[in-house]
């Protein structure tokens, strides 16, 4: 099935769901709040951006490692 402009909502990759991110942001600015330090507006949202690159970054360095690791092919 190719994504289309209608089903793209229902096909978005998990890292691209604004409701992950928001959720994000929201605990990043809670978490804040409660050390006391105050975050400029647009701050939460950018280091959830940042903390999801980060995560994908991460599980694609990892399936490298693996797979430079396997001793054969992928079945």
């Amino acid at each position: 099935m190719s994504i289309t402009p209608e089903n793209r909502s229902v096909e978005r990759p998990a890292l691209e769901s604004l409701t992950l991110r928001s959720v994000a942001a929201v605990a990043i600015a809670i978490a804040a709040s409660k050390a006391g330090v105050a975050l400029p507006e647009g701050v939460p949202q950018e280091l959830a951006g940042a903390m999801f690159n980060l995560v994908a970054t991460l599980g694609m360095i990892g399936v490298a490692v693996g797979r430079a690791r396997a001793r054969g092919p992928l079945t």
